[in-house]
């Protein structure tokens, strides 16, 4: 993935989404870029912007298929809705209920498979293979995904040019390799730095593995970034490549990084949002300079926010 790459995708992505600000946060030396405020309220539209419209470029006129947590499926249904593409999503039973309607106010038609996220992409990927009436758009494990992600990258060093780290939640990793992958080709001594939730970190245990594992997973208030991953992701050598380190959070520091971030810097974000600014706060990351947490969306139920907030409250009582 080539610095022509990003910025062919960047170029053509622009006119579909938003450059998102970066603030100071009250924490010393920490940025916020707010890609909460992205269309969708989600980075993932940059990456779905950059496949729906390789597959519009390309004539292909199939239905698009993909799986996700919800937000992928809210920005792949929003792309798809602009070019008119028919599109099916496929999300588990334990996807917030704010991004299944979300998804369903898309247009998009909208299944519930399985549990978890892991079984609802095993099904998928078998619809996918069945027949020829779909184009499958993996959340991460896709070029072009991958090289719309990494377009925040450019952003972030154009907006704060000191910056001297950058802090990316990882699920699938398509965040991290994309913006590792432009970032360290432009500005190589700028550390950028993966988060994962304890509760299920495939590419923290892969890495210390030196290859792609499947590990136990277990429900966590980021589902954004929860689940396993296919175990031939392209994201994983980029990961090992250009990521500096990757760290983990408990799910306690995410739930008082969800209500920090909504009483002191008054910004709503969801569970794997809130990884990168618990990951922060809780010292586990070395600040050498001014760092930047992606806020990456804000699109988490009333209902979870309001026990996040008041299970820290009681903590701190």
């Amino acid at each position: 993935m080539t610095l022509s790459d990003f910025r062919q995708v960047r170029a053509r992505i622009h006119p579909h989404i938003r450059i998102t600000p970066i603030v100071p946060s009250e924490v010393p030396n920490l940025f916020l870029k707010l890609e909460n405020l992205q269309h969708t309220h989600s980075f993932k539209v940059r990456g779905a912007y950059a496949r729906i419209l390789e597959l519009v470029g390309t004539g292909d006129k199939r239905t698009v298929l993909t799986v996700s947590a919800g937000n992928h499926g809210q920005a792949i249904a929003h792309a798809a809705s602009t070019f008119k593409m028919p599109c099916l999503v496929v999300v588990p039973a334990s996807a917030p209920r704010t991004k299944i309607e979300a998804i369903r106010r898309s247009g998009a038609e909208l299944r519930i498979e399985g549990s978890n996220y892991d079984e609802a992409e095993a099904r998928t990927l078998q619809l996918a293979t069945r027949t020829n009436d779909y184009v499958f758009v993996s959340p991460y494990n896709d070029h072009f995904v991958i090289l719309g992600q990494g377009t925040l990258g450019f952003e972030i060093l154009e907006q704060l040019p000191v910056v001297s780290a950058i802090v990316v939640p990882i699920g699938g990793g398509g965040l991290a390799a994309g913006v590792s992958a432009a970032v360290k080709q432009l500005r190589r001594r700028v550390r950028v730095v993966g988060v994962q939730a304890e509760a299920s970190a495939a590419i923290y245990h892969s890495l210390k593995a030196g290859r792609m594992l499947t590990v136990e997973d277990h429900p966590s208030i980021a589902d954004g970034i929860a689940g396993n991953i296919d175990l031939q992701t392209i994201t994983f050598p980029i990961i090992q490549k250009y990521v500096d380190e990757v760290v983990l959070v408990s799910e306690d520091e995410i739930k008082a990084a969800i209500h920090g971030l909504l009483s002191r810097e008054k910004l709503v974000a969801e569970g794997s949002a809130a990884a990168a600014f618990a990951a922060v706060a809780t010292g586990k990351i070395r600040m050498d300079g001014a760092a930047v947490a992606v806020i990456t969306g804000g699109n988490i139920d009333l209902q979870t926010l309001s026990r996040a907030a008041l299970s820290e409250r009681g903590r701190v009582c």
